[in-house]
């Protein structure tokens, strides 16, 4: 993986960051078959989803976790529209900041559960602590760092440090975040453009309200339809006090 001017080897799920989207319709069911080829023992947690308790990916609570080398299979249903996601859960501090993450989006079976948009577009928003040009090392038996991770250094939209988008003016494209840092918390404005959120960890919202910023704490997800209303070169942020 590319980031600046190094190369440094990331994990993933079928060799991308993130992970391939799962685009299913809700009520429906997926066999997802997973080999563990990385280098420790690891899980899937289907983080939001209502399923059955053996397939959670919680190690020894739910399931014993999948040795290097070998496989498990998951049966995964979706009761319910939205946004959700996977991910390990052993040593997410490490799995996870390496690039072990994607996203789960549940197509509604009532047609006009979401109002009308032009198009999707799904985000996961991530950071990464690089120092001298490599990932910072982990301790190989612990979580050296206070909740689940460490606050990185270089953000990721995408899983890329440079992430690009095209829209025509007029456009109503749905932006679909998910927050899969460790411990950053993101505020995500998009100055220029007119942005609503319409949903977020439980689906839609009740209220749909114009905003002007997403506060996304770890693992939540927000669904904000944003209006290009004029051309011209916008950016993505995420604001800090300071």
């Amino acid at each position: 993986k590319r980031l600046g001017d190094n190369t440094v080897r990331m994990l993933g799920y079928n060799g991308s960051i993130p992970g391939p989207t799962l685009k299913v319709r809700q009520g429906s069911e997926a066999i997802v078959h997973v080999t563990n080829d990385g280098d420790l023992e690891t899980t899937v947690h289907w983080h939001g989803l209502r399923l059955e308790n053996k397939y959670d990916g919680v190690p020894h609570e739910t399931q014993t976790p999948i040795p290097v080398g070998g496989e498990f299979t998951y049966r995964i249903r979706f009761p319910d529209p939205g946004l959700y996601w996977y991910h390990p859960h052993i040593r997410e501090d490490y799995t996870q900041e390496m690039g072990l993450y994607g996203n789960i989006l549940v197509i509604p079976a009532e047609p006009d559960y979401w109002p009308p948009a032009h198009r999707d577009v799904l985000l996961t928003l991530d950071d990464l602590l690089l120092e001298d040009g490599k990932i910072a090392p982990f301790s190989p038996v612990e979580t050296t760092y206070t909740a689940m991770g460490r606050f990185g250094n270089v953000l990721l939209v995408g899983g890329e440090p440079d992430c690009s988008l095209t829209v025509t003016a007029g456009e109503v494209v749905r932006l679909w975040l998910t927050n899969t840092a460790n411990t950053r918390v993101f505020n995500v404005q998009l100055p220029g453009a007119r942005m609503k959120l319409v949903g977020g960890d439980s689906g839609r919202a009740e209220h749909e309200e114009f905003v002007s910023e997403v506060i996304l704490a770890p693992s939540e997800r927000a669904v904000a339809d944003v209006l290009f209303d004029q051309p011209g070169q916008l950016e993505l942020q995420h604001r800090t006090p300071d």
